[in-house]
């Protein structure tokens, strides 16, 4: 599979991760047709994206997951369908974008639940689609979290990173 290029003159600016690789879970397997390198493609040089470091409420009741409000920009104003693309499977919940804090409704529980998310791990989330009809985020969990590197001299939603496995 060939890997999307970003621009060479964005690259200079871009973090370069390399997350943790994990032994394979049976259970947590990708779809049969899925790539084998959905968990390490880079991030698309034309879609906006945030991460989060996932903390208790993430992954834990109450299971809520509320969206930077730097990235509200990109995201319709009312309620409409989402839809999660990880490892080859796809979750569907709603997004409610028609309050102040922009968030993923009680449905994020099965993403968090089915992929073992676990506190302190990240999740890079690339807009795809951002209409009034649907929301469509590709996502990347980084086992761990961020590298200190990247942390200890902040980020943001407009600087790009490529994940490499």
């Amino acid at each position: 599979m060939e890997t999307p290029v970003c621009p060479s003159k964005q690259l200079p600016d871009a973090h370069i991760i390399k997350p943790k690789v994990e032994p394979c879970d049976d259970t947590l397997s990708p779809a049969p047709d899925a790539s084998e390198d959905c968990e390490t493609t880079p991030l698309s040089c034309s879609h906006p994206f945030f991460t989060i470091i996932l903390s208790r409420s993430h992954v834990q009741k109450p299971f809520q997951l509320y969206i930077p409000g730097r990235f509200h920009k990109h995201l319709p104003e009312e309620r409409t369908s989402a839809t999660l693309i990880c490892r080859g499977r796809s979750w569907a919940m709603r997004y409610c974008g028609d309050l102040k804090t922009k968030r993923l409704d009680a449905d994020w529980m099965d993403f968090a639940v089915d992929n073992r998310l676990q506190v302190n791990d990240a999740c890079v989330f690339e807009l795809v689609t951002g209409t009034r009809e649907e929301v469509v985020f590709q996502v990347q969990i980084l086992r761990g979290g961020l590298p200190k590197d990247i942390t200890s001299k902040g980020y943001t939603a407009d600087e790009p990173l490529v994940i490499v496995g």
